[in-house]
């Protein structure tokens, strides 16, 4: 899970930081593992984080609950409305440029019909430019349980940031929310991908991480970046519990 420091007149202080724990492949010692954990700022209706395992267990199944829920860990007011739209007002009427993208895609948990539910809660969403959504961020969530998943473990955290607050969008529940200047993801798995052993065991040579940096508009394309720069950007760092993970390097194939 990430730690944070200052980021411009925010702290992760000031967020709630919670654990969603679903009924998915449930530990010998009787408890269920976490399905995502999250960092919430209840001001601004978003997730600053959202830190969460892939494997092809939590992909299994066909499980596929399209419905939005309120979550149940905030108020109402304390999180996005009820529509699926996040609309724009152009001056002739309205339009909807904006998306609803999910931090942890809905894809990424079908195993159950609560994991998948719980990817659907509104703490989960942000206002995201819909072609940036459907398009390049969407092909980074299919590399994530695709080309990027391996037997072991692959850790992601996906997150928004705000290089201010200046843009807002209306939701129709009357709050007026931020948009997010950009967006990144950062990832940590074993290199050979077939280790059986915790990250935390592992050498900095035995582990691989990167993360992906773009901003928050029509056309733009996400840059591969080293985890340290993606820390510099954000004021977050990450991989706090694996101190051998190699954020200051990168490898692109590994991720493109």
């Amino acid at each position: 899970m990430p730690a944070a420091t200052k980021e411009g007149s925010w702290t992760e202080e000031e967020a709630k930081c919670v654990k969603i724990i679903t009924d998915a492949a449930k530990g010998s010692n009787g408890y269920y593992p976490r399905n995502y954990s999250f960092c919430y700022d209840a001001t601004h209706y978003v997730a600053r984080w959202v830190a969460y395992p892939m494997h092809s267990y939590y992909t299994s199944g066909s499980y596929n609950d399209a419905e939005f829920y309120q979550d149940p860990s905030f108020t109402t007011d304390e999180q996005i409305g009820w529509t699926f739209s996040y609309d724009v007002d152009t001056g002739n009427g309205t339009t909807t440029d904006y998306d609803r993208g999910h931090q942890i895609a809905k894809a990424q948990r079908t195993v159950t019909d609560l994991a998948r539910k719980q990817t659907n809660y509104y703490t989960n969403m942000t206002p995201q430019y819909w072609s940036l959504n459907q398009q390049n961020w969407q092909q980074l969530e299919a590399k994530e349980r695709g080309e990027w998943m391996c037997n072991d473990t692959l850790y992601m955290v996906s997150g928004c940031h705000f290089d201010n607050y200046d843009f807002t969008i209306p939701n129709r529940d009357g709050k007026t929310c931020p948009v997010p200047t950009h967006y990144f993801k950062v990832m940590l798995r074993t290199k050979s991908g077939n280790t059986g052993k915790k990250v935390q065991e592992c050498s900095a040579d035995e582990l691989i991480c990167a993360g992906y940096w773009v901003t928050n508009s029509s056309k733009a394309v996400p840059q591969i970046k080293s985890v340290a720069e993606i820390e510099q950007l954000t004021g977050f760092t990450f991989f706090v519990n694996v101190p051998n993970a190699p954020k200051s390097t990168y490898t692109a194939s590994d991720w493109e």
